[in-house]
C-alpha cells in the first residue's frame, strides 16, 4: 500500500466510535497551513475526532489554501472543498464522506425591478418591543433563549423564580424587587404567553405548559409605561416558536414519579410562498398531589389532570406588502391544585409529610380560554400596530369539611385589553404614540352552610377595574454612542367593588349552589358598594451610552402603578405608586465568550397597601443590585451565574407600627443562581441549575409566623439528541428539600387563616419526543 493510500485509510478508520464525535455544527479552532488537501483533512480529523472518507479519488492530488479561524466543522469543510469542486455529506455512522460537487448552472431570466421599493418592515410577532428597544431596556431583562430552554430542567411555571435574581416564590405570590405579584386578586406583574394574559388563576394552579417554549423574558422593574397597571413589578413574557419552514409533526411523552405523566403533540408548517404559517399544540399532564388533608380527608386526591390546547397563526400576505398579523389562542381545562398545606395554628415549620390542618378545603376545577391578536402595517419608516387580548377563566367546585355537607363555589375572572399605536422612524429620531382600553373583573360566588342544617348563606363579591390610557414616546440618537428617550402614559382608572349577602332556608337540599337564595330570600339582602377614580401620570426617561461596540450603559427613571383597594367597599383605596431609578451596564468580554449584565436600582415606595386595618398607609424605600454573567468556556461548556441583593424597608407604617422600619414582604435580601451546561446541538448534553434564597417576610402583615425560611434547590437534566428524536431525564428539587414557597393571609377563603404553601417536592420525569418532517 502506498503512503497516500495508507493515509486515506487512516482517515476512514480513525475513531470508530464516531457517535461521540463532533457534530458539523460544533465550533472548532483551525490553524491549517497551505498544502495538500489530504493533510488539511487529516488535521481536521485530529482536531474533531470525525472520520473523513474520500469517495472521489481526487483528494490526494489536490491542494488546499491555509485557514486560521474559529468556525464550525461544516463551514470549515465547505471552505476547503467547495473551491475545488467538491462537497461532503454525513453518513449514518457519523463519518464525513467527500463527494463530487454540483457543477450544473441554471440560466435565469433577467430580473425586472420596479421603481417602488418594497417595505423592509419585519413581520409582527409578540416578542417585539411594545415601544422601542431603548424603552424596553429601561429596567433589567433576563432573556432566556431557545437554545437554553431546550436543555433546561424546566417542568412547570413554579420554577420561573430560579432563572433571574431578585425573583422569589411562584404563582400569584410571585415577588419581584419587593413587590408581591398579587394582593388578594389584583395584579402587580404582567404574565403573558404570546401576549395572552394569563391572569391570576392560570399561573396559580400551574395550568399552562412550559414545554417547547422558544423564549422567556423576565423583566424586572416597573413596566407600567409599557404595560399599564399590571406592570408595576415587571413582566414575565413567554414565547412559543414560529411555524416551521417545512411541515413538522412532533410527539412527546413523559413518565414521572408518583404516577405523573405527560403526553403532547404538535404540528407546525408554513403555507403559501411567504412567511405565513400555523402551529397547533396539544398536551395532557397528570400531576401528583402532595397534600395530606388531616381534617378533611374527602378532599384528598392522588392526582390532578390538566389539558392544554394552543394555536398560533402567522399571516404575511404577499399581495399586501407591509401587512402582517399574529393570532394566538389558548384553551385550558384542569383540576386546581390544593397546594396549601397548613392553616390557622398548625405546626410551624411544616412536617415533611405535607400535612394540612385546614378545617374547610376547596375542591375546584378550572376552564379557561384566552386569545391575543397583533396586526401591523407599514414600512421601514413608519408602521401602525393594533394589539388586542382577552382571557376568561371559570372555577367551579365546592367547600368541603362542613358538618352539614359540601357547598358550592363559582368564580369567574375576566381580562381584556385593546391598544392602537403608531411609530415613525428616521435616521436620528423615533416617535411613538398610542392609546389603550383595558379591564379586569373578578366575580366570587359562594354558598355556605350558615348557623345550622338547612340554612345557607349566599354570598357574592364583584371587583371591576376599567382603565383608559394614552401615551407618547420620543427618542433621539445623537451619534453611534449616545441616545435619549422620554415618554409619559396618562392612566385613568375606575375601580368598583360590589357585595351582596343573603341567607335562606333550603329544606333538604344537600349541595347548595351559588345563587340558591336569590329567589328564596326571607329578608332584604345585605348590599355594599364602593368605587374610586384615579388619574395617574406614568413617566419614563432613559439615556443610553455605548462607548464601545460591546459596552452599553443605561440610566433610567420610571414609575410603577397598581390598582389597590381594601377588603370592604367603604375602605376602597386608590392606586399604589412606586418611583424607581436604575443604572444598568451590559457588556461582552473575551471576544464575546463572556457577557455580563449589572443593575443598581433605588425605588421610592408611595402609598403601599397593607393588611393592617386595610388601609393605604405604608411608604418605604427599596434599594438593590443585580449581577448576571454567562461564559462560553469552550464549544461544549457554558456557565451562568446570577446574584441579587435587596434592602427593602417601610419608612412609614401608619397602623400598628411597633418597629419604625419593618422589612417589606416579598423581598428576600439575597438570591443566588448558578448553572452549567454541556453539549452541542446533537448527541449528549447535560444541565444543572442551583438556586439559593434567603429568608423573607410575607403576606403584607409583619409577623414571625409569616416569615419564609431560607432554602436551596438544585435541578438537573441529562439527555441525548438526534435530528429526529430526543430522550431526557429531568429532575427538579433533586435533594427533595422541604421548603415554604410562600405564606398567605388569605382573604379569598371563608375562614381568614394564615396558610402555608409548601414548595414542590422532588419531581422526576423521563421524557421522549420524536419529530417527523
Amino acid at each position: 500500500m502506498t503512503p497516500k493510500l495508507r493515509r486515506i485509510a487512516l482517515l476512514a478508520v480513525l475513531l470508530p466510535a464516531s457517535v461521540f464525535a463532533t457534530d458539523p455544527s460544533d465550533t472548532v479552532e483551525l490553524d491549517l497551513p497551505p498544502g495538500p488537501l489530504l493533510g488539511c483533512l487529516e488535521q481536521l480529523t485530529a482536531r474533531t475526532g470525525v472520520p473523513i472518507v474520500d469517495n472521489t479519488g481526487r483528494v490526494a492530488d489536490l491542494e488546499c489554501d491555509g485557514r486560521r479561524e474559529t468556525t464550525s466543522l461544516g463551514e470549515a469543510l465547505d471552505a476547503l472543498l467547495k473551491p475545488l469542486g467538491l462537497s461532503w455529506r454525513r453518513r449514518d455512522d457519523g463519518a464525513i464522506e467527500v463527494v463530487a460537487g454540483q457543477t450544473e448552472t441554471i440560466e435565469l431570466d433577467t430580473l425586472a425591478v420596479e421603481d417602488t421599493p418594497l417595505p423592509a418592515l419585519e413581520p409582527v410577532i409578540a416578542a417585539q418591543a411594545p415601544v422601542t428597544r431603548l424603552a424596553q431596556d429601561a429596567m433589567s431583562i433576563t432573556r432566556i433563549t431557545q437554545d437554553r430552554l431546550d436543555t433546561a430542567p424546566l417542568l412547570s411555571l413554579s420554577q420561573i423564580n430560579r432563572y433571574a435574581p431578585n425573583v422569589y416564590a411562584s404563582g400569584a405570590g410571585l415577588a419581584i424587587r419587593a413587590i408581591e405579584r398579587d394582593l388578594d386578586t389584583f395584579s402587580g406583574l404582567a404574565v403573558r404567553l404570546d401576549d395572552i394574559d394569563l391572569g391570576t388563576s392560570l399561573i396559580e394552579g400551574d395550568m399552562v405548559s412550559v414545554e417547547n417554549l422558544a423564549g422567556l423574558d423576565l423583566e424586572r422593574g416597573p413596566r407600567s409605561f409599557e404595560r399599564g397597571g399590571p406592570g408595576a413589578a415587571g413582566a414575565l413574557n413567554l414565547y412559543t416558536a414560529a411555524p416551521s419552514e417545512t411541515p413538522t409533526l412532533r410527539a412527546g411523552f413523559g413518565l414521572g414519579n408518583d404516577g405523573a405523566h405527560r403526553a403532547s403533540a404538535s404540528w407546525s408548517s408554513r403555507f403559501g410562498d411567504g412567511e405565513s404559517g400555523i402551529r397547533v399544540a396539544l398536551e395532557n399532564r397528570r400531576l401528583p398531589n402532595y397534600v395530606d388533608e388531616r381534617f378533611v380527608p374527602q378532599a384528598n386526591r392522588a392526582h390532578r389532570d390538566v389539558d392544554n390546547a394552543f394555536v398560533k397563526l402567522n399571516l404575511v400576505p404577499e399581495s399586501i406588502p407591509g401587512l402582517s398579523a399574529e393570532v394566538s389562542a389558548l384553551l385550558v381545562s384542569g383540576d386546581d391544585a390544593p397546594l396549601w398545606t397548613a392553616a390557622g395554628e398548625s405546626p410551624f415549620p411544616l412536617p415533611d409529610d405535607g400535612a394540612s390542618y385546614a378545617r374547610v378545603v376547596r375542591a375546584m376545577r378550572t376552564r379557561a380560554v384566552g386569545a391575543a391578536t397583533n396586526v401591523q402595517y407599514g414600512n421601514d419608516a413608519w408602521y401602525l400596530r393594533l394589539t388586542a387580548n382577552g382571557t376568561v377563566a371559570q372555577h367551579r367546585g365546592a367547600w368541603l369539611g362542613s358538618t352539614f355537607g359540601p357547598a358550592g363555589i363559582f368564580n369567574t375572572e375576566r381580562r381584556n385589553a385593546t391598544s392602537l399605536s403608531g411609530h415613525h422612524h428616521t435616521d436620528d429620531w423615533d416617535f411613538a404614540l398610542g392609546a389603550e382600553v383595558s379591564g379586569m373583573s373578578f366575580s366570587d360566588h359562594d354558598a355556605t352552610w350558615a348557623t345550622g342544617y338547612q340554612r345557607v348563606a349566599d354570598y357574592r363579591k364583584d371587583l371591576d377595574f376599567r382603565t383608559r390610557s394614552v401615551w407618547a414616546w420620543a427618542e433621539h440618537r445623537f451619534n453611534d454612542q449616545w441616545s435619549l428617550g422620554a415618554g409619559v402614559r396618562h392612566v385613568r382608572e375606575l375601580t368598583r367593588r360590589y357585595i351582596v349577602s343573603v341567607e335562606c332556608d333550603v329544606g333538604e337540599l344537600r349541595d347548595p349552589q351559588p345563587g340558591v337564595c336569590a329567589d328564596l330570600a326571607e329578608n332584604p339582602p345585605l348590599r355594599q358598594f364602593g368605587q374610586v377614580r384615579t388619574s395617574t401620570p406614568v413617566p419614563l426617561v432613559t439615556a443610553a451610552w455605548s462607548p464601545l461596540a460591546d459596552q452599553r450603559f443605561t440610566l433610567s427613571y420610571g414609575r410603577g402603578i397598581r390598582s389597590s383597594l381594601g377588603l370592604f367597599p367603604d375602605w376602597i383605596q386608590p392606586a399604589e405608586r412606586d418611583d424607581s431609578a436604575q443604572l444598568g451596564w451590559q457588556a461582552s468580554w473575551l471576544g464575546g465568550d463572556l457577557s455580563t449584565r449589572t443593575a443598581v436600582f433605588h425605588t421610592k415606595v408611595s402609598e403601599r397597601f397593607h393588611f393592617v386595618n386595610n388601609h393605604i398607609g405604608a411608604r418605604g424605600l427599596a434599594r438593590g443590585a443585580e449581577l448576571e454573567a454567562e461564559y462560553r468556556l469552550s464549544p461544549l461548556w457554558r456557565l451562568n451565574a446570577g446574584a441579587g441583593w435587596i434592602d427593602a424597608d417601610f419608612q412609614y407604617y401608619r397602623y400598628g407600627n411597633t418597629d419604625p422600619t419593618p422589612p417589606m414582604p416579598g423581598a428576600p435580601e439575597r438570591t443566588v443562581i448558578l448553572g452549567a451546561r454541556y453539549g452541542a446541538d446533537l448527541r449528549w448534553y447535560g444541565t444543572i441549575d442551583a438556586y439559593r434564597v434567603s429568608e423573607a417576610e410575607s403576606a403584607q402583615e409583619i409577623s414571625p409566623k409569616k416569615r419564609r425560611p431560607a432554602y436551596n434547590l438544585v435541578d438537573f437534566r441529562v439527555g441525548y439528541r438526534k435530528d429526529e428524536w430526543e430522550l431526557a431525564l429531568i429532575v427538579t428539587n433533586a435533594f427533595d428539600q422541604t421548603y415554604l414557597d410562600r405564606v398567605d393571609f388569605s382573604l379569598n377563603d371563608r375562614f381568614y387563616d394564615t396558610r402555608y404553601r409548601l414548595g414542590d417536592p422532588r419531581r422526576t420525569e423521563l421524557r421522549w419526543q420524536y419529530e417527523w418532517r
